[in-house]
């Protein structure tokens, strides 16, 4: 019934008719995996040894023949000369680090509550509705800050949060916790609308299914990438620790974002 729904009433774009890019979909996949194995191996097998070190390599060398191949391919699953525009390189980047974030706050959260704080698995969820709650709350007021401002302010707000967390112990009582939770949530709220916006914004409207996809990509690579460091940094120094890299990442992914979005503005002005 749903899709039904969209069908009727969505407006339709042009379309781009284009070819699966399988062996661009493949070299990408394997570099990632690549990427995130030498991450998490990192600390077992030790950042100088063979097996990490050939981690990283095979990553950097899959990345590069990836983008050598999109660069020749008649129809690219991604071309990399699209990223010559700075609203395009802010908006994947942005929501890159953005979830990056919060899928490091996911993957300790609720281990967090119940091993440190001994909630139950019930009161855990209920614990983690202040993310929630101001991220739809804001999200829908996104539109009223300016588009600059909001994301300063989102990306922020996400590297403050995670930096008040890093403080998280048994001692720590939960509505200082949950503090943490929601400048995150409505951190998010903020940055992420404009965030994709600049996204779609700086594609063709033929493109939107191409500005759509790098969405999704971008999110999930970032959340991958931030599972994969918090549990390389936790397992090696501790959770404060891994949020505190956490946060410094967002926060100098955040500086470059703004830096791009502000170029991009000055460009299509």
């Amino acid at each position: 019934m749903l899709a039904a729904l969209v069908a009727a009433v969505v407006p339709r774009a042009p379309r781009h008719p284009a070819a699966l890019g399988l062996t661009g979909t493949a070299l990408l996949t394997a570099a990632s995996v690549a990427l995130l194995a030498g991450i998490i191996e990192g600390p077992d097998a030790g950042w100088a040894s063979g097996p990490t070190l050939g981690a990283f390599g095979a990553a950097a060398v899959l990345f590069a023949v990836f983008v050598a191949h999109q660069l020749r391919a008649r129809a690219p699953l991604l071309d990399p000369r699209l990223f010559a525009s700075a609203r395009l390189r802010a908006g994947t980047l942005g929501i890159a680090v953005t979830f990056f974030g919060l899928f490091a706050l996911f993957f300790v959260n609720a281990r967090y509550l119940q091993e440190v704080k001994g909630f139950s698995p019930l009161l855990t969820a209920v614990a983690i509705l202040p993310v929630a709650v101001p991220m739809i709350t804001i999200t829908r007021m996104a539109g009223r800050f300016r588009p600059r401002a909001a994301v300063a302010a989102g990306l922020a707000g996400n590297a403050a949060g995670l930096a008040l967390l890093s403080f998280a112990d048994a001692a720590m009582p939960y509505p200082v916790y949950a503090a943490g939770l929601i400048v995150m949530g409505a951190a998010m709220g903020l940055s992420v609308p404009v965030l994709s916006h600049e996204i779609m914004a700086a594609l063709p409207r033929e493109r939107a299914g191409l500005g759509s996809g790098l969405n999704s990509a971008t999110r999930e690579l970032g959340s991958a990438v931030g599972v994969a460091v918090m549990s390389t940094v936790m397992t090696a120094y501790g959770m404060g620790a891994g949020f505190r890299v956490v946060a410094a990442v967002v926060l100098a992914g955040g500086l470059l974002t703004g830096w791009w979005l502000r170029t991009g503005a000055r460009g299509s002005a």
